[in-house]
């Protein structure tokens, strides 16, 4: 048993072709699929719920509002011995599953991520971020030693999870390079650029610069600062 984690709050629009991408996976492994509701207040729990008989399906509730939370409470009831996670924004491929479970099954690691991409925002836009996203990653590994787990796109052994310690509920953003810093200290974090997930790109449709420096500056907050209450703007 696999489990695939995916907190989502007020994702009426999108969480359907999230769902659609996991019913459609091409693995030979079991797996259930655990949708955190962080306090929607649309049709995205109406939603979910029409995918219960063609998922093995848990909807489960998380009150304390933020990204860091809702992935714990996730992961804290995931059966699975690795668990994958992605976000409701996020349309995973057919492979997605049999490709992060067989990196860590057969590649000397503790964890897994990859990159992802958009398609929604214009030529120039779509293009410039999916050039530069994958190279980020790149570089972050050769400034910092490790990768970071993306939340949209990585797997991680159970006990490696409970090993770091978890996700810090505190966070609002940046969860999951908080935690990747813990997980490096277990074990290696796999990169497998060929495996992309496409990502929503709500955040950029007035173009890449503007929709990447929010990231931008959580990140030299939280890391600077070690600022718990660093956050990104609704864009729903």
């Amino acid at each position: 048993m696999f489990s695939v984690v995916i907190p989502a709050y007020n994702e009426e629009k999108l969480i359907g072709a999230c769902l659609d991408g996991l019913v459609l996976q091409n693995t030979t492994h079991k797996f259930e699929v655990i949708v955190v509701d962080n306090n929607s207040t649309d049709k995205t729990v109406d939603i979910a719920l029409r995918y219960k008989r063609k998922l093995d399906l848990k909807i489960i509730t998380q009150k304390v509002k933020g990204r860091g939370a809702a992935r714990q409470k996730g992961f804290q009831k995931a059966k699975g011995e690795i668990i994958l996670s992605t976000d409701a924004d996020t349309v995973v491929p057919p492979f997605w599953v049999e490709q992060l479970s067989h990196a860590l099954l057969e590649r000397d690691g503790v964890a897994v991520t990859g990159p992802c991409k958009i398609t929604d925002c214009s030529w120039f836009t779509n293009t410039i971020f999916n050039v530069m996203q994958p190279l980020a990653m790149r570089t972050y590994k050769l400034i910092f030693g490790h990768y970071w787990l993306s939340g949209f796109n990585s797997a991680i052994y159970k006990e490696a999870y409970k090993k770091s310690g978890g996700f810090n509920v505190k966070l609002n953003a940046q969860e999951d390079v908080e935690i990747a810093f813990r997980v490096s200290k277990i074990g290696n974090i796999i990169f497998i650029p060929s495996v992309k997930v496409i990502f929503s790109g709500r955040r950029f449709q007035k173009g890449f610069i503007r929709g990447i420096v929010p990231y931008l500056t959580s990140f030299i907050n939280h890391l600077r600062n070690k600022d718990e209450r660093v956050m990104l703007r609704d864009v729903r």
